[in-house]
């Protein structure tokens, strides 16, 4: 999975259907740095502290000698109207943290790596132990953070112990991995490293390409507004014939708390089986309330060129089954047990190997909010395309996002 907004970017790998990785690299400008830590900050200045830092760690002194909050985990703590938020406090107040120096390739990095307890009663809001990696640097008076974090093996029925040195710390104690787990534990490693290794540092130039993310089908570059963010996946589990393409956005503002569960939310669903996917308790806890609007776009190329060729056999037919279709499948109680459509209106237009199907209306979603949707999907005999807008309340898609669905079209190759 593909993640990104103005001032981060990363990659989300799923090994297997349980577990997640994620690496990513987040840019702060010198003014976000300084009304985070208080503190006047520069490139220089950062470049001199990383040096005071290599002659402490050779000599095994303590890294507080430097006196550089930057070198600390507490500016990383996400809270409200904190830019450089990057970790839950519990997280950090519940783990080893070492810190250590290194350069990847001329690139000078100074690393937090911070490895929780496996206390599941405090990291609540954790689905299972996590190893986390914070690799700071800085370059062109801007501060770069390369936030990568993986969850770890469950090592509670395992009876070997070894204990190993760490920077700054005389000691720690774990459990000896089993083959198995040192081979997956080796392979969110090595993500780590290859994403750190393919990171290059250049000046900030004028001309760029508009905030956005590609989707070829969809006609190339799509824009975003600046204060989004998006993610982005490629999946064909569903059907491996048809695979498709997902692109989720929304303003960061929302989408920074809907990843928060709310604070007075039971956590028996994790402790029971911290690997089992979202269930409907879990997805209760999620703060709905925060999203005001969200945008969701979706394409799929099919293997065969005839995939989607029956829907233009009979265009008037088509045209008249999918309204029926779409009608009674939204007033089915199986959907209405969580989602109630107030209103709805379609209209299906098929002719000439190009078809569309336009879907608006509004509705509430149980127990959390009302919701507007205009949504459009598109197809030609291979090929599919989707745009969906929803909004909260009485939310109105601007002017902006207007002309951005407007321009969408569905490409036939």
């Amino acid at each position: 999975m593909e993640i990104g907004g103005k001032n981060f970017y990363g990659l989300a790998n799923k090994p297997d259907k349980k577990e997640a990785s994620l690496n990513v690299i987040c840019a702060f400008t010198a003014k976000e740095v300084e009304e985070a830590t208080g503190e006047k900050f520069s490139t220089e200045e950062f470049l001199r502290k990383y040096k005071d830092l290599q002659v402490l760690e050779r000599n095994e002194l303590s890294p507080d000698k430097v006196n550089y909050m930057l070198f600390m985990p507490d500016p990383y703590e996400i809270k409200a109207d904190n830019k450089l938020s990057l970790t839950p406090k519990e997280l950090l107040d519940n783990s080893t943290i070492s810190i250590s120096t290194n350069k990847n390739g001329k690139q000078p990095y100074v690393y937090l790596h911070i490895v929780d307890k496996g206390n599941t009663d405090t990291l609540k809001s954790l689905r299972r132990s996590v190893d986390m990696q914070i690799a700071i640097t800085s370059a062109n008076n801007m501060l770069y953070t390369v936030v990568s974090t993986f969850p770890l093996p469950n090592l509670k029925a395992q009876k070997d112990k070894i204990e190993e040195a760490t920077p700054f710390s005389k000691k720690k104690v774990r459990s000896e991995f089993t083959d198995g787990n040192k081979e997956k534990l080796n392979s969110y490693i090595a993500s780590r490293k290859t994403f750190l290794k393919g990171l290059s540092f250049f000046a900030p130039v004028k001309d760029t390409v508009p905030f956005g993310f590609n989707d070829e089908l969809l006609g190339g570059r799509i824009k975003l507004p600046e204060n989004w963010a998006y993610a982005q996946v490629n999946d064909n589990t569903l059907d491996i014939n048809i695979p498709v393409k997902v692109t989720l956005a929304m303003p960061w503002s929302g989408l920074s708390e809907f990843l928060v569960p709310q604070k007075n939310a039971d956590n028996a669903a994790e402790k029971k089986d911290d690997a089992k996917p979202l269930s409907k308790e879990d997805i209760s806890k999620i703060n709905f309330q925060k999203i005001s609007e969200a945008v969701l776009f979706a394409s799929s190329k099919a293997k065969d060129k005839n995939t989607f060729s029956e829907l233009f056999n009979n265009p008037f037919l088509t045209n008249l089954l999918i309204d029926k279709f779409i009608n009674e499948g939204l007033k089915h109680p199986s959907v209405k047990e969580y989602v109630d459509f107030n209103a709805i209106n379609t209209k299906s237009n098929f002719t000439n190997n190009y078809g569309t199907i336009e879907l608006s209306g509004n509705g509430s979603v149980k127990n959390n909010f009302k919701f507007n949707l205009n949504a459009n999907a598109m197809f030609t005999p291979q090929t599919f395309g989707l745009t969906a807008y929803i909004s909260k309340d009485e939310k109105k898609m601007d002017t902006e996002l207007e002309k951005i669905f407007g321009s969408i079209k569905l490409l036939s190759k």
